[in-house]
């Protein structure tokens, strides 16, 4: 009976390796494979204005785009990198429920349109794992707009999409940064972008507050243990303005 290349014609697992069980090969200087498992988004976390929106989110972007320039010569034309743009770009299944997509979302815009205060965002790979190398906290601020309100087909999920522009680079930190400062908002948000949130109304103490002077009503921070709190102009108090 002819035999498989390495097969000594012995059906069992004694004789000779067969092609299957040959170590892969690399050709000369190559370095081994790294290590490492695909990321799949089905534990994914997203968080907007302080809001956790994690469980209406279908689709999620933060990608930058370069703009590119071209310089023609009588030799060539070439392509140069030019600005980069980031862009947050989220996909929601809509929901009118208190405190879930349209109310965050309008809230943004409103606080961006009154005062110039951009939408602070937070992403991680794992929802189920601390922040950590393998895990890291995605993180920056971004320019609301007028967004969709209802969109669908009859008998499918309404869905909203947004693409906000950020401010700056979003942060990418592996749960080393430490809060500096808490700017007031409804709710308002930490810095720098990234830094751990405080557990608790008590672990706000030397976290500078953004005005110094007392919050004015309504305004607050959400802290780790999902509570409010704000700066009495003294000192950090439990709930709301």
């Amino acid at each position: 009976m002819p035999t498989k290349n390495g097969d000594n014609g012995d059906d069992t697992n004694g004789g000779g390796v067969g092609v299957l069980d040959a170590p892969a090969l690399s050709a000369a200087g190559d370095p081994p494979p790294v290590a490492a498992q695909p990321l799949i988004l089905n534990d994914a976390y997203f968080e907007l204005v302080g809001t956790n929106l994690r469980c209406l989110v279908t689709h999620l972007e933060i990608v930058p785009e370069v703009k590119q320039t071209t310089i023609t010569t009588f030799c060539s034309e070439t392509d140069y990198p030019g600005s980069v743009k980031w862009h947050l770009r989220v996909t929601f299944a809509q929901s009118f429920d208190v405190g879930a997509v349209y109310d965050t979302l309008a809230a943004a815009r409103a606080a961006y349109d009154t005062n110039g205060q951009p939408a602070a965002f937070k992403a991680r790979g794992y929802a189920s794992r601390i922040a950590s190398a393998s895990n890291p906290v995605i993180s920056g601020f971004a320019i609301p707009q007028p967004f969709d309100l209802l969109v669908g087909d009859a008998g499918a999920a309404s869905e909203v999409k947004i693409d906000w522009n950020c401010s700056d680079e979003p942060d990418v930190d592996t749960g080393s940064v430490a809060v500096a400062g808490a700017t007031a908002g409804s709710p308002g948000f930490y810095t720098p972008s990234g830094a751990n949130v405080p557990a608790n109304v008590a672990a706000l103490t030397g976290v500078t507050a953004t005005p110094n002077t007392a919050w004015p009503a309504g305004q607050y921070v959400i802290t780790g243990d999902m509570l409010a709190a704000h700066w009495t102009g003294t000192a950090w108090a439990a709930g709301k303005a």
